[in-house]
């Protein structure tokens, strides 16, 4: 099985405390891991609000290793494609989903499209994303 990891449990990796995002990443092998660059994007803007310098080069840091294991590893790219597009449209016209914001979406999207599983916590469109046939792992 392969995982999509959107940007909080890209954070959750790369903190020190222990969560369940680091439980379950102990044992899962990377190669079966994968990042959409939507959620590079949100989890390095997270990191840049980060007021403490210190803590903020150091989340810097081990995102910057963790993509870095999860590239050599997986040997795939995720690009956003129009295949990915149609799948998002469509989310994006579900009523389902009022609330859920349109990165979010692509990154379901990709999932569902790549035929991934969303590892994150549960929150309140989890039933119906999976309703959808979005794969989840909550965490």
């Amino acid at each position: 099985m392969n995982y999509l990891l959107p940007a909080q449990t890209l954070l959750d990796l790369c903190d020190q405390q222990l969560n369940a995002a680091r439980a379950w990443a102990g044992g899962v092998d990377t190669a079966e891991l994968r990042v959409s660059v939507i959620s590079i994007a949100e989890a390095r803007s997270a990191i840049d609000g980060v007021t403490s310098g210190q803590v903020r080069a150091r989340l810097d840091a081990n995102l910057s290793a963790l993509l870095s294991q999860i590239e050599a590893d997986s040997e795939e790219r995720l690009v956003f494609d129009d295949q990915h597009a149609t799948v998002w449209r469509a989310l994006l016209n579900d009523q389902t989903l009022q609330g859920l914001g349109a990165n979010d979406r692509q990154v379901y999207a990709t999932a569902m499209h790549e035929g991934l599983t969303v590892v994150e916590e549960a929150n309140a469109h989890t039933a119906a994303l999976q309703g959808l046939g979005v794969s989840i792992h909550v965490l």
